[in-house]
């Protein structure tokens, strides 16, 4: 409100902007009483679409609707409240409104009620970001309805709270009411929580500890490569993803070997899908090109002696919470084991929106998911499942090739490395051992 400044409340229609215009009108031509002033030009029509104040300073507050986009051109503006943010076209925010903040560095206010992982949720990641809340660019939150203590006294005991979540379906009440993006029915990790398992500051690379990539193969489907750390405490550290389409293996290699690497990067172990043998063994014969000796291990047994609920089962069990140490009062301080870097995007896209499919007449659910986006949720299900049910980690074979400094190869991984060339083919090892296992190609996993 101060002098000279150009406001608007865009609402989805008129009546969902009159809210917030209410307030402000509320707050000062009625109870501070500038509704006598005859300097202030004023209306409040919401039939017409005319609702304004111009105080004698210059500024100027007034409602737009987005069913009238010519009414959003043209305009130079300081500030905007996209009331109902969710209910807003993308379009709207960046076509015409964010281009009309630009020229005076305009400001943006986002008050909304989520609904699920739309523009507005992209929005509101980068509000989770440091990068941006150290240079004041974006800030993000979220508050469940019981947080306002003068509407519901008991906060989430408040009986009025208990009576909602009782009376309504759950994925209304997380939504409407506990504020909460991902609550869908069908989720298939509701462990999943953004604001736990996503880390809000840029990963940094330890050398000491060891470093995978898992693959789903793809051509016309993404090929989706995420690699990861695991820490000496088994925490999951999800911290780069590759993820194309319509290029060969060759090509996958190259792309990842050219990008930029941190100081001390290695590979230890790879895994893939053992549906395709072969593409476990050309990744593995792609990266000794590039003078990095990795194997991409695809065993069979995967899928015969594992089924998709197992993986489901285990990425879900270093989602939920465990305890690391304990306050000065003895208190369990708790948190998950599973932390995915923010540039992530696809990975946690998967995880957002990753549900079961819907029942039809009556009939049992399969226990697969829907079969969308989830090329990266298989990588990892695949490398969890080789890592900590199968012993994957007794089979490193250190990567000669780092960013910085070359990588010290220790006694154990030198006896590992002439075990491999002496006793076992590494096409074998490769493409899974000979202990059996049922294999089909194209099975549901």
């Amino acid at each position: 409100m101060r002098p000279n400044k150009m406001i608007w409340i865009v609402g989805p229609t008129y009546d969902l902007a009159e809210k917030e215009f209410r307030v402000i009108w509320n707050d000062l031509i009625v109870n501070q009483g500038l509704g006598k002033d005859k300097r202030v030009r004023r209306a409040y029509s919401k039939r017409a679409g005319d609702m304004f104040i111009q105080f004698p300073w210059g500024t100027r507050v007034e409602c737009r609707s987005a069913e009238h986009p010519e009414y959003l051109v043209g305009e130079a503006l300081d500030h905007v409240i996209m009331s109902e943010a969710a209910k807003h076209k993308r379009e709207t925010w960046e076509r015409y409104v964010r281009p009309a903040l630009a020229d005076r560095r305009g400001s943006a206010d986002f008050p909304t009620t989520p609904e699920g992982f739309n523009w507005l949720h992209d929005l509101w990641q980068l509000g989770r970001q440091q990068r941006y809340l150290d240079k004041h660019i974006f800030e993000s939150w979220k508050f469940p309805s019981w947080a306002n203590d003068a509407v519901y006294p008991g906060g989430r005991n408040d009986e009025e709270i208990l009576l909602l979540e009782e009376t309504t379906e759950p994925e209304w009440f997380l939504q409407e009411i506990g504020a909460d993006f991902a609550s869908f029915v069908g989720k298939i990790f509701p462990e999943w929580d953004e604001t736990r398992h996503v880390m809000t500051e840029d990963y940094k690379f330890i050398p000491a500890w060891p470093n995978y990539i898992a693959f789903d193969w793809g051509f016309t489907n993404p090929l989706a490569a995420v690699e990861f750390q695991v820490s000496p405490q088994d925490e999951i550290y999800i911290w780069r993803v590759h993820y194309k389409k319509y290029k060969t293996i060759p090509d996958h290699i190259r792309l990842m070997m050219k990008r930029e690497h941190p100081p001390g990067y290695h590979i230890d172990l790879a895994f893939g899908d053992p549906a395709d043998p072969e593409a476990a063994v050309q990744v593995s014969e792609e990266f000794k090109k590039h003078n990095v000796r990795v194997m991409c291990w695809a065993p069979k047994e995967l899928k015969g002696d594992y089924t998709w609920r197992d993986g489901i089962d285990l990425m879900s069990s270093f989602m939920r919470n465990v305890k690391i140490s304990e306050d000065k009062w003895g208190a369990p301080i708790e948190a998950p084991r599973y932390h995915v870097a923010w540039e992530c995007k696809e990975h946690i896209k998967e995880l957002n929106n990753y549900r079961s499919t819907e029942p039809v007449k009556g009939r049992n659910v399969p226990e697969l998911g829907n079969r969308v986006e989830d090329h990266t949720i298989d990588a990892m299900r695949y490398a969890l499942l080789c890592l900590f049910k199968m012993g994957a980690r007794n089979m490193h074979l250190r990567s000669g090739m780092v960013s910085s400094a070359p990588v010290e190869i220790t006694p154990r991984q030198k006896a590992d490395r002439r075990a491999l060339d002496t006793e076992t083919s590494f096409a074998q090892i490769l493409a899974g051992s000979n202990s059996g296992g049922i294999f089909t190609m194209g099975d549901s996993f």
